[in-house]
């Protein structure tokens, strides 16, 4: 019994180890430069084979402006004319232009809000969903363990 628990002690900590080294080596670059999650905005989560990161770090990023509605528990993304709604639990990404005119993107996964101490709750979103959402190419270098963003050629 003792080295069963031992042995499950060990795993735990090995796994925690593994974990933390992938999500560390981890870094996203948006049109050829490193962008850094500033700690009050969250961190790059690893879930389900998706790197989820916060949806206002990444819109900020893409020179979009983001706005929480409480009420609803939506991620409101602006740019130009255009909308973006993000729901917590919802399976779509909502774009609604300025003629009114609304495309759904649909997703595998929902968007969660993952509460922090001092600094409240923050929403995550598969960050390739949401990129390609905003008409970006999304890379992987398996590698280096980076993703890669790049915006639209206009």
């Amino acid at each position: 019994m003792k080295k069963l628990a031992g042995f499950l002690a060990v795993i735990c900590v090995l796994t925690s180890f593994s974990q933390a080294a992938f999500a560390a080596a981890q870094s996203i670059v948006i049109n050829g430069n490193v962008a850094e999650i500033p700690a009050e905005m969250g961190e790059i989560i690893e879930q389900d084979d998706r790197t989820f990161v916060p949806i206002r770090f990444v819109s900020e990023s893409m020179n979009k402006t983001v706005k929480y509605d409480e009420n609803t528990n939506a991620a409101l993304i602006l740019d130009g004319s255009e909308m973006y709604i993000v729901q917590e639990g919802s399976y779509n990404i909502f774009r609604i232009s300025d003629m009114g005119q609304t495309v759904v993107t649909p997703m595998d996964t929902t968007a969660f809000v993952k509460q922090y101490d001092g600094i409240g709750g923050r929403m995550y979103i598969p960050l390739r969903f949401l990129a390609e959402a905003f008409g970006y190419t999304v890379g992987w270098d398996e590698a280096t363990q980076t993703v890669t963003i790049d915006s639209p050629q206009v």
